[in-house]
C-alpha cells in the first residue's frame, strides 16, 4: 500500500470518529422546551429571577449612566449651592429679593436645559429636568409669596398654575405619564404654595375639583395607572386638609362630600371606560371623610338642602356601582359607599323613628339595586346589594324597636327569616351575612333578657323573656328550612349540620337559662342536671336521625357532663328526694344512651 493510501485511510478513520462524536453529543443534548410547553403561570420569584438574569452588565452600566449620574450630579450641585448660600448669608450678601431672584434664574436655567434636550429627542431626560424646574418654581413661588411677601400671593399661585398647565400640555403631546403626574401634582399644590394657611376651604375644594375633573377629561390613555393614582391621592389630600381646618364654620358641612361626589360624577362622564368605575368609587370613598367632618353641623342645615345632597350622592353611588366592568374591591364598595349619603341623611334626622326610616329607605335603595342586577344577569353583584340591603333593614328594625325588647327580638327574627327566603336564589355566600346578622343580634338580645331576670323569682318558660327566646328559636328553624332549599353556595356554607347545630344549640342554651335560676336553688340544681342528661340523649338521637356525627358527639359529651355534674353537685341539693331524683335521672338517661349505641353497633355488625 502506498503512503497516499495510508493517509487516505487515516483521514477516513478520523472522519468516522468525528461523525460518531457528533452523533453522541446530539443524543446527549437536552431537548429545548417550546414556548407552548412552558407553564402558563410563573411565581413572582421566578419572574424576578428571570428579570435579574436578563439585566446584563451593559444594562446596569446604562441605568447607572443615565439615571445615577443625573441624581448624583443634581445632589452635588445642590451641595455646592448650599455652601455658596451659607457663605453669602453669613456676610449679609443675600437679601430676600436676591434669594428669590437667584431661585427664579436657577429654575429658568434648568427648564431651558430641559427644553433643549426635549428638542433633541431626549424626552425622558428632558422630562426629568422639567420636573426639577417645576419643583424649583414651586419653591420660588412659596418664597416670593407667603414666605417673604415680595409679591401678592395670587401672583405666586398664578405662576405655579401656568407652569403646571404648560407641563400638562407638553405631557399630553409627548404621551408622558410621568410629566403629566408631575403637572397635576404641581397644579394641586398651588393653593398650599401660594398661601401661609388655607383660609377658604370651600374655594380650595372648588379649585381642586376643577383640576381633577379637567385632568380626567385630558387623560385618554387607559395605561396611565400612576397618573390616575395621583388624582385619587390628590383628592384624598384635599379632603383631609379641608377636614382639618381649625375653624369649621368656614367650611360647609357638605363641602367635602360634594367634592368627592362631583369628582366621582366627572369620572363617570369623562374617564376612560377601563377606569370609570374604579375612579368613581375611589372618589366616593374620599367623600366618606366629609361625613364625620360635617356631622355636628348638618342638623342646622335646612332639610330640603340636606335631602337634595343625600339623594344626589346616593344616585351617583349606585350609578358608579352599576358600571358593567369587573373591578377590584367592588363588593366592599357596594357595602361601604352608600354610607356617604346615608350618613348625611341620618345626621339630619333628629328622632329615633326618623333615623330608622332613613336606614329603611337606604335599605330599599340597596334592594332595588339587587333586583336590577339580577334582571341584568349579574348575580354576583346582586348578592352584595342584597347583603347591604339586609344589613340596613336590620339596623332600621333594631333602632326603631330598641325600646321594646320583645318586639325587637320578634322583628329581627322576622328580618332573618325574610332574608333567608331571599338568599335561596343566590350563588355566593356573602348574602348570608344578611341572615346571620339579624338572627345573631336577636339571639344575643334574647339571652340578655333571660339573664336580666331576678334569680328564683320566676316560673321558667312563662316570662316575656321566654317569649323573646321562642321567637328566636322559631326564626332560626324557619331560616334553616329556607336555606335548605338554597343553591350551592348557601347550602354549602349553611349546610344541614350547621343549621341543626345552630337551632339545637340555641334551644339547649335557652333551656339552661330558664332552669338555672327557676323556683329555688334545690329545684334548679335538680332540673339542670336532668336537663343536661335529657339534652344529651336527645342530641344523640337527632344526630343518628339526621346522620350528623358532630351532633352525636355533642350529645354524648352533654350526657357525660350531666353525670359528672350529678356526682359533683348533687350532694349540695338539700331535699333528699331531689338529690336521689338527680342521680336517678342521670343514670336512666345514660342507660338509654348506652342502649342506643348498643343497638347501633348491632345493626352495623
Amino acid at each position: 500500500m502506498s503512503p497516499d493510501d495510508d493517509r487516505l485511510a487515516a483521514l477516513e478513520r478520523q472522519v468516522a470518529a468525528l461523525t460518531a462524536e457528533v452523533a453522541r453529543l446530539r443524543d446527549a443534548r437536552p431537548v429545548a422546551t417550546t414556548p407552548h410547553s412552558a407553564p402558563l403561570h410563573h411565581t413572582a420569584l421566578s419572574r424576578a429571577s428571570a428579570a435579574a438574569a436578563a439585566v446584563g452588565a451593559d444594562d446596569i452600566e446604562s441605568i447607572v449612566g443615565r439615571y445615577g449620574t443625573l441624581l448624583l450630579g443634581a445632589f452635588v450641585l445642590l451641595m455646592g449651592v448650599g455652601v455658596l448660600i451659607q457663605f453669602a448669608v453669613t456676610r449679609g450678601l443675600l437679601t430676600p429679593a436676591v434669594r428669590v431672584g437667584l431661585g427664579a434664574l436657577t429654575a429658568a436655567a434648568v427648564g431651558a436645559v430641559g427644553i433643549y434636550f426635549h428638542r433633541r429627542g431626549e424626552v425622558r431626560y428632558a422630562n426629568a429636568l422639567l420636573a426639577v424646574a417645576f419643583a424649583l418654581t414651586d419653591l420660588v413661588a412659596w418664597g416670593a409669596g407667603p414666605r417673604l411677601h415680595l409679591v401678592p400671593e395670587l401672583w405666586s399661585w398664578g405662576a405655579v398654575f401656568v407652569v403646571a398647565i404648560a407641563l400638562a400640555v407638553l405631557a399630553l403631546h409627548d404621551g408622558s405619564e410621568f410629566l403629566f403626574s408631575v403637572a397635576v401634582a404641581g397644579a394641586l399644590s398651588a393653593p398650599f404654595v401660594a398661601a401661609d394657611r388655607i383660609v377658604a376651604p370651600d374655594a380650595m375644594l372648588v379649585y381642586g375639583g376643577v383640576v381633577l375633573v379637567a385632568s380626567l377629561r385630558a387623560v385618554r390613555d387607559p395605561r396611565w395607572e400612576r397618573g390616575f393614582l395621583v388624582l385619587v391621592v390628590g383628592a384624598l389630600g384635599y379632603a383631609l386638609v379641608a377636614a382639618s381646618v381649625p375653624s369649621p364654620a368656614r367650611l360647609s358641612p357638605f363641602a367635602i362630600s360634594l367634592f368627592g361626589g362631583v369628582c366621582a360624577l366627572g369620572a363617570l362622564l369623562l374617564a376612560q371606560s377601563e377606569w370609570r368605575s374604579g375612579l368613581a368609587r375611589a372618589f366616593l370613598a374620599v367623600a366618606l371623610v366629609g361625613v364625620p367632618a360635617g356631622w355636628d353641623r348638618i342638623p342646622g342645615v335646612p332639610g330640603w338642602r340636606t335631602w337634595a345632597v343625600a339623594l344626589t350622592l346616593a344616585s351617583v353611588t349606585y350609578a358608579a356601582l352599576a358600571v358593567r366592568r369587573r373591578s377590584a374591591l367592588w363588593s366592599a364598595s357596594a357595602l361601604a359607599l352608600p354610607l356617604v349619603s346615608l350618613g348625611i341623611a341620618s345626621a339630619w334626622s333628629a328622632t329615633r323613628m326618623a333615623q330608622a326610616a332613613v336606614f329603611a329607605l337606604w335599605g330599599g335603595f340597596a334592594l332595588l339595586a339587587w333586583r336590577g342586577e339580577r334582571a341584568r344577569g349579574e348575580l354576583f353583584r346582586g348578592g352584595a346589594h342584597l347583603a347591604a340591603g339586609a344589613l340596613l333593614v336590620t339596623a332600621a328594625v333594631g333602632w326603631a324597636l330598641w325600646p321594646s325588647p320583645l318586639f325587637l327580638v320578634a322583628g329581627l327574627s322576622s328580618v332573618g327569616v325574610v332574608g333567608a327566603l331571599a338568599v335561596r336564589g343566590e350563588t355566593r355566600a356573602l348574602p348570608l351575612v344578611g341572615v346571620a346578622a339579624p338572627l345573631g343580634v336577636a339571639a344575643l338580645a334574647a339571652m340578655d333578657q333571660l339573664a336580666s331576670r331576678q334569680a328564683y323569682a320566676y316560673v321558667p318558660f312563662t316570662t316575656r323573656s321566654s317569649g323573646s327566646a321562642s321567637c328566636v328559636a322559631v326564626g332560626l328553624a324557619l331560616a334553616g328550612l329556607a336555606l335548605g332549599e338554597g343553591e350551592a353556595a348557601s347550602a354549602w356554607v349553611a349546610s344541614r349540620a350547621v343549621r341543626l347545630a345552630v337551632v339545637i344549640g340555641f334551644v339547649i342554651l335557652w333551656g339552661r337559662m330558664e332552669l338555672a335560676w327557676g323556683w329555688s336553688p334545690d329545684v334548679a340544681a335538680f332540673l339542670l342536671i336532668a336537663y343536661y342528661a335529657a339534652c344529651g340523649v336527645g342530641s344523640i338521637l337527632a344526630g343518628r336521625r339526621f346522620g350528623v356525627g358532630l351532633l352525636r358527639l355533642a350529645g354524648l359529651g352533654l350526657a357525660i357532663y350531666a353525670a359528672v355534674k350529678a356526682i359533683v353537685n348533687a350532694s349540695e341539693i338539700g331535699e333528699l328526694m331531689l338529690r336521689v331524683g338527680a342521680y336517678g335521672a342521670v343514670g336512666l338517661f345514660l342507660l338509654v344512651a348506652g342502649y342506643i349505641y348498643r343497638e347501633a353497633g348491632r345493626r352495623s355488625a
